[in-house]
């Protein structure tokens, strides 16, 4: 048993190191396609002070190199994590619960492949982040006239009146091209015109001035995802899913842009994850998830997703044939 530097007040990272583990144990425990053999850096992070009853916090594990991150991955709602990477010296892993960063261990090429973290969840909850404003109002600096500009350009927007729109904020944004959430609108606004390169260089122009704000982030990935440009999107998407973690849609978008970059094993964490956040409206995505196992040659897991789908879905179009699969696979 090793103790690690501490993060957060009064939090407790221990980790267990050393333990001779196989693939198979992993994928008992995870849930994940991992092969047998393969090599992997993977435990379990445990919330003390978490009661029954309560909704569990985001939890992500980033594996880090020379200060750099590297790969970042969801745990399930066990507290499971895993990386498909060989530890080595140099590296490191990041523990984030509820969106704060709590503590980090050091690992090495000699120190094992599993490593269990335990994290007091008592003391996270009194260091929270409050809450964030709405989106309009997220700038605290505009004037009262270019707020006038502001719920005018929006209100064209909403009215399909994209030129008017357009011609509204261009002309805020000449006042005060600072306006960060006026530049994300008129990103958006080119984004519904299918004007790709404005609205990327709307979006970037958002990003420098607030990078963490969370509308210009996800529009930015959509439109990388929406040109096909998945490599782009994967970095956007992933900041998008660290600054918001209860996000639904940054997890899913985020899987999205995995599975298109054949990223299979860190796609089934966040697509999982926006299930979890939300189970009828990502309901679809368990037949991203059958696909991803039906390949791997699961077919029982892909069987237990389609099963999962018709519970939501009892009517789906493709039930019979949902049906069939399930029959053939699951014993």
């Amino acid at each position: 048993m090793k103790r690690f530097s501490i993060l957060a007040c009064a939090v407790l990272i221990a980790a267990v190191a050393g333990l001779n583990t196989f693939a198979q144990d992993v994928r008992t425990a995870t849930g994940l396609p991992i092969p047998i053999g393969a090599a992997v850096i993977w435990g379990q992070v445990e919330l003390k002070g978490l009661s029954p009853d309560e909704p569990r916090p985001m939890v992500f594990v980033s594996l880090m190199f020379n200060g750099a991150q590297i790969n970042r991955v969801s745990a399930n709602d066990k507290g499971y994590y895993v990386f498909r990477e060989r530890a080595r010296d140099g590296a490191s892993l990041l523990v984030t619960v509820g969106g704060l960063d709590v503590g980090s261990i050091v690992i090495t090429s000699a120190g094992g492949e599993r490593y269990d973290v335990s994290v007091d969840w008592n003391s996270i909850r009194t260091t929270r982040p409050p809450g964030v404003v709405s989106v309009r109002d997220a700038y605290a600096g505009r004037s009262d006239e270019n707020n006038k500009l502001f719920t005018r350009a929006s209100d064209a927007a909403k009215a399909k009146k994209n030129g008017e729109a357009i011609k509204l904020f261009n002309e805020l944004l000449a006042s005060d091209p600072k306006d960060f959430v006026a530049w994300t609108e008129i990103g958006s606004v080119y984004f519904a015109d299918s004007k790709y390169p404005d609205a990327e260089t709307s979006y970037k122009k958002s990003l420098g001035l607030k990078s963490d704000f969370m509308p210009a982030l996800m529009n930015l990935g959509k439109l990388y995802i929406a040109s096909k440009n998945f490599a782009e999107a994967v970095p956007v998407l992933e900041k998008a899913a660290a600054t918001e973690p209860t996000s639904a849609d940054a997890n899913h978008y985020l899987g999205e842009a995995y599975l298109s970059t054949r990223q299979g094993s860190k796609a089934v964490g966040v697509l999982n994850e926006a299930i979890r956040l939300d189970p009828d409206g990502k309901a679809d995505v368990h037949l991203r998830l059958a696909a991803l196992y039906n390949a791997a040659n699961m077919k029982d897991r892909a069987a237990l997703e389609y099963k999962a789908l018709l519970e939501k879905k009892p009517n789906h179009a493709d039930k019979a044939k949902l049906e069939k699969y399930i029959k053939e696979n699951l014993k």
